[in-house]
Parts: C-alpha cells; sequence; structure tokens
C-alpha cells in the first residue's frame, strides 16, 4: 500500500454560511415548476426532464430525463425519491444508461432541524466493453461529509471528509483531517492511500515505487494551488455572505465625443435613411434582401422585410425580420418596431428627435443561446449625460435598462463624468436577482462563482471601452455625414464596406459600435 498527505492551512467558513447555502439548494429543488402534465418548464433549455409517477420531492416520485441534443432511445435516465425530510434524512437514487455506459447512484442527506447534519453518496458504473474487458470497466465509491465533526472542536483529528473508489485491479481512497485551528485558519491534512488487487497488487507495488516522488510532488502542487486558491477568493466569499441581489460595478475612461458631432451624426443617419433608393419594392446598391411590403418608403405605416440566410439548411424558406415604420419626423419623433420569424427578436425603437436628440429608448425580446425569450428595454437621457448628471458618484445615472427572464430580473446602468485629460469615465452597473424558485439557486451560484462572474464583467467592459476608443478617432476626424452613411452601409450589408478604400479613415472608424446614440 502507498501512502500519501500534505497538509495546508486555510482561511475559514462560518457554520450558518455553509446551511444556508445547503437550505437555499433545498429550497429551489422544492419549488421546481412541473407543469399539470409532468414536464419541468424553467426557461432554459436543459433537456426534457418529466415527473411520471408520484407528486414532487414526495417519497415514490419518479422523474425520467433526456439530455440536451439526445432522444429518448439513445438515453435511459431514472430519478427515484426514496424519502424527502427537510427536518430529516432524505435519500434519492439515480440509475443512467447513455450509449451502453450504465450509472447507479445514491445520495442522501441527513437535515437536524435547519442544519445539515451528513451527506454520503455512493454508486457504481460499467462500461459498454465487451467480453472478458467488461469486467475492468466497471467500478464502485462512496464519499462522505460529516459537517457536524467538521465544525465541531475535538482536539484530535478525524476524518470527516472521505471518498473511496474500487476498481477490479485497485482500490484507493482519499481522507481530509481537521486538525487543531491555528492563527484562525483551518489546519487540514490530505491522505491519499491506494493498493493494487488480485494479478495487479505485485505491478502495482512495483510501479507505485518508481513513481512514489512523482505522485507526492503532484500531490504537493496541487495542494498548493487549492490553499492559494481558496485563500484568494474565500475571505471574499464569507464576507458578502448568500445575497438574492448580485451586483457588479466596474469603473472605464475612454476618448469622449462631442455633443455637437453626436448630433450631426445622428441627424445624418437619419437622412442617409431617408435616402435609400427602392426600386419595385426591393433595395437597390446593398447586397441585402430588403423589400418595402408596404406604404411608402420611410412614412408612416411603411412597413420592410429584411431576409437573410437560415442557419438550419434544410428549412424551405430563409428568416426574416419585418420592419414598420410608426412616426418618422427629423425634428420630432421617430419609431420603428420590429419582428422575426421563429425566434427571432422583436421589440422597438424610438427617438424624441434626430435634430436634436434628447432621449433614446428601445426593447428587444429574443432567444439567446440556451436561454428563452429574455427581453431588454432601456433609455438613454442624452441630457443628463451632456450635462454630467448621474456622474461618478452621481444619483441617477444617463443610461438604465432592465433585464427580464423566466429565471430572473436585473437592471444596468451606466453614467457618465468628465475624467483628467481627453479622456471620459463611464461608470456601469449591473444588478441581477432571481425569481420565484431560482431565487435561492441564482444566489447561490452568485456566492460560489462571484468572483468569475465578477472577472468576466470586468472583461467585458473593458474589451467594449477597448474597441470604443479604436474605432472613435477615425470617425471624430471625418464628417459625422460620411460616417453615418458607412454605419447604414455596414446595417445593411451585415458585411464590411466595400467602399472603405475610397473612404479611408472615414469609413476605418464608422463601424457599427461607433453610434454615440
Amino acid at each position: 500500500m502507498s501512502r500519501f498527505q500534505s497538509s495546508v492551512a486555510l482561511a475559514p467558513v462560518p457554520r450558518p454560511l455553509m446551511d444556508e447555502v445547503v437550505r437555499a439548494l433545498l429550497d429551489a429543488l422544492e419549488e421546481l415548476p412541473f407543469t399539470d402534465d409532468g414536464h419541468l418548464e424553467i426557461g432554459a433549455e436543459i433537456g426534457d426532464v418529466r415527473l411520471v409517477e408520484g407528486k414532487h420531492l414526495t417519497a415514490g416520485a419518479r422523474y425520467r430525463i433526456v439530455p440536451p441534443d439526445m432522444e429518448s432511445d439513445e438515453a435511459d435516465i431514472e430519478v427515484k425519491v426514496v424519502s424527502w425530510k427537510r427536518a430529516g434524512e432524505s435519500r434519492i437514487e439515480l440509475t443512467s444508461d447513455v450509449d451502453g455506459h450504465v450509472l447507479h447512484a445514491r445520495l442522501e442527506l441527513r437535515m437536524v432541524g435547519q442544519r445539515a447534519h451528513t451527506l454520503r453518496a455512493a454508486g457504481s458504473y460499467q462500461g459498454p466493453g465487451p467480453g472478458p474487458l467488461r469486467k475492468l470497466q466497471r467500478a464502485n465509491w462512496e464519499a462522505e461529509v460529516r459537517f457536524e465533526e467538521w465544525w465541531s472542536v475535538l482536539g484530535q483529528r478525524t476524518s470527516p471528509i472521505s471518498l473511496r473508489v474500487k476498481h477490479p485491479l485497485a482500490i484507493a481512497s482519499f481522507l481530509i483531517d481537521r486538525g487543531k485551528d491555528k492563527d484562525e485558519r483551518w489546519a487540514v491534512e490530505g491522505r491519499l492511500r491506494s493498493r493494487g488487487r488480485w494479478i495487479a497488487r505485485p505491478v502495482a507495488a512495483i510501479a507505485l515505487l518508481a513513481v512514489r516522488s512523482r505522485v507526492r510532488r503532484a500531490l504537493s502542487d496541487g495542494f498548493g494551488k487549492a490553499e492559494a486558491a481558496w485563500n484568494g477568493f474565500m475571505p471574499d466569499l464569507v464576507e458578502r455572505g448568500l445575497q438574492e441581489r448580485v451586483t457588479l460595478r466596474h469603473q472605464v475612461e475612454v476618448k469622449p465625443v462631442s455633443r455637437e458631432w453626436a448630433e450631426e451624426y445622428v441627424t445624418a443617419l437619419h437622412q442617409a435613411v431617408e435616402g435609400l433608393r427602392f426600386e419595385k419594392g426591393r433595395l437597390t446598391d446593398t447586397s441585402a434582401d430588403v423589400r418595402l411590403i408596404e406604404g411608402e418608403h420611410i412614412e408612416a405605416g411603411s412597413r420592410y422585410r429584411f431576409f437573410h440566410e437560415a442557419e438550419n439548411e434544410d428549412e424551405r424558406e430563409p428568416e426574416s425580420l419585418d420592419v414598420s415604420v410608426a412616426a418618422w419626423d427629423l425634428a420630432g419623433p421617430s419609431r420603428v418596431e420590429f419582428s422575426g420569424t421563429g425566434q427571432g427578436p422583436t421589440g422597438w425603437a424610438e427617438i424624441d428627435s434626430a435634430q436634436k436628440p434628447a432621449v433614446v429608448r428601445g426593447a428587444v425580446t429574443m432567444s439567446i443561446e440556451e436561454f428563452t425569450q429574455l427581453g431588454l428595454e432601456g433609455e438613454a437621457n442624452l441630457e443628463r449625460w451632456w450635462a454630467d448628471v448621474g456622474g461618478s458618484g452621481g444619483d441617477v445615472p444617463a443610461l438604465t435598462a432592465t433585464i427580464d427572464h423566466r429565471l430572473g430580473e436585473g437592471s444596468i446602468s451606466i453614467a457618465g463624468s468628465p475624467a483628467e485629460g481627453d479622456r471620459w469615465k463611464v461608470d456601469v452597473t449591473v444588478a441581477v436577482e432571481g425569481r420565484d424558485w431560482a431565487r435561492p439557486l441564482i444566489a447561490v451560484a452568485a456566492l460560489v462563482g462571484f468572483a468569475a462572474i465578477d472577472d468576466s464583467f470586468k472583461d467585458l467592459v473593458n474589451e467594449t471601452a477597448e474597441n470604443w476608443d479604436g474605432a472613435i478617432p477615425g470617425a471624430v476626424e471625418s464628417e459625422p455625414r460620411r460616417a453615418a452613411e458607412a454605419t447604414l452601409r455596414r446595417a445593411m450589408d451585415g458585411a464590411a464596406d466595400d467602399g472603405a478604400a475610397d473612404d479611408g479613415a472615414a469609413d476605418d472608424g464608422a463601424r457599427d459600435d461607433v453610434r454615440p446614440d
């Protein structure tokens, strides 16, 4: 038998926080929305989950699951509730057969009042291999976490966390012990034990002897990295606690655009749309397939249809987007409404005046990857932006938006104010919270993954600011009219401007992301 061990000192986690997380997860499971015919509908694509017997999370309840992008004859997954007691023991059993990979698992959670006492998991795996090799493609495992022992001060080492894996040729166990705390840190020791079985026992002994130092070094390095990562994010996580509303904030500095240039750009863009030419109901001088199907060009009541290639080649008809003009006035309000086929976007956009823009509003409902019916509605108060109301430290942001989804809701706010030199400070704030059954689940996900979510958010804001700074100089150095015309061409063609070589730097900077409005 080979033994390896390594010790670390970890920032502690308060027991109440852990119990809050467990209760939140149980709340989310209990509130899962099943329809009258037993289907789970949560507003995201997770495959086919059906309650086929009994009542949700009661003894005897059975569920059938078909993963995304798989058919029922490719995967047979069944979950059975043996018992469910929030103040006692809950037990769930799972059986899965996916392409010949058979998995059996059992999960047991014991609660004492509102506190988690013990979590146990055990199971077996059988691979699809044929003949004698099939015996070598199986394994059993069991794991246990004893919460009460972990948080108790025993004055001696125990193993509250354990994992044991048994294979026909080997057995391995991993134990995590907690000793006396030192310097307000958990003293944690991990021990790995392994040995061969049957005919592999002497071979495994020789092999482990040869790689002993390498395994010990790998285990030590792994524990060191885990210790650094844990102590890097856990104190902030503990300080933040379990919050239903997650708030992200980040500030960047960008190159500003003058109000005069922006207003001329919006006016020119409005006029460029009016200058589009249609012959026999089709837009000319562009590769885009745009048709005027009702009314006169850009008059109230006119309606257009934008065609684009379908993502699925088997579809008989191309996807399209219908755009209707509700109002169009250079010195007054302009409003367009749009609706896509299938799961295409639907919404509207309006501006109070293209000649002297002060307020821009818009809304869109669309599908994004696995999520369905994500709604966005926003308003940009340009008067407030130029007047530097709601900048850094201000009370009211200039740009606001709301996010709506069946799983949750949120808000976006953007405020600006002058910075030193020829720069402009932009403060971006995003707040999100779950809805109904997803409220505790999103709170837990945000607690565990806040650091990664926050880093991704900051990276996105930084990247957007870099793109803005890369595009703006070329645009503002040209005439607003030429920048507006280039923007419209790119929007119509959905590709690079064919006339970029003629327009030079003006077109190089006039991209879709250069829209001061």
